[in-house]
């Protein structure tokens, strides 16, 4: 019981230095409406709220955590398909932790290219297959690409290293602004001038 609080408690706390590091790495992104791809829960919301975005559209498969979203609006559906948007039409795109769970992964980053407005930005983040942890659970036989992570099942179809991300998106026709990885150790962000934090952060901008 008290090993679970420890690691309840450990997972909340990681997961709300990992979204201020996020919002402060997108701190430069300004504009008026924002897709949040694949938004959960809308937990980055009061953030880009912060940041001065006015309209937010979450869209997710998962009705439930659309439920307690508070975006502006809520749309369910299935990544795997091309997004219900005109050209165009966001300022900023936010995908966190989405692409390693689809097999149409380099369609969606076309279509996110399609719905953003020239000059828009692209916020992605995704687990980093040049990690540490990574490297290490590769040497003692836990690390596995499809489906596992870190030694847990998070159904993830691909892991991309921090070199196949950047040219996945200069494929898609995305300039990169900023490129950088993500790790906590004891509370403190480090690795981030590195390829060897646990996931790659990644500011990009419509051609």
């Amino acid at each position: 019981m008290f090993l679970t609080n420890v690691r309840k408690f450990y997972t909340s706390w990681y997961h709300e230095r990992r979204k201020r590091a996020t919002l402060k790495f997108i701190s430069i992104v300004q504009g008026e409406k924002i897709l949040d791809i694949g938004s959960g829960a809308g937990i980055f919301n009061e953030g880009f709220r912060k940041t001065g975005f006015k309209r937010i559209i979450a869209i997710d498969l998962n009705e439930k955590l659309l439920q307690i979203n508070d975006a502006d609006e809520k749309i369910k559906w299935d990544l795997e398909n091309e997004l219900p948007f005109p050209n165009n039409y966001f300022d900023c795109c936010f995908a966190a932790e989405i692409i390693e769970h689809l097999e149409n992964r380099e369609k969606l980053l076309s279509e996110i290219h399609r719905v953003l407005k020239k000059g828009g930005y692209l916020v992605l983040t995704t687990p980093n297959k040049d990690s540490l942890i990574a490297k290490f659970d590769r040497i003692v036989g836990r690390f596995v690409v499809n489906g596992k992570w870190n030694g847990h099942d998070y159904n993830h179809k691909y892991i991309y290293s921090f070199n196949e991300i950047r040219r996945m998106l200069e494929k898609t026709r995305f300039k990169i602004i900023n490129q950088q990885t993500f790790y906590l150790f004891y509370g403190l962000p480090i690795l981030t001038k590195t390829s060897l934090g646990m996931c790659t952060w990644v500011l990009a901008q419509k051609k």
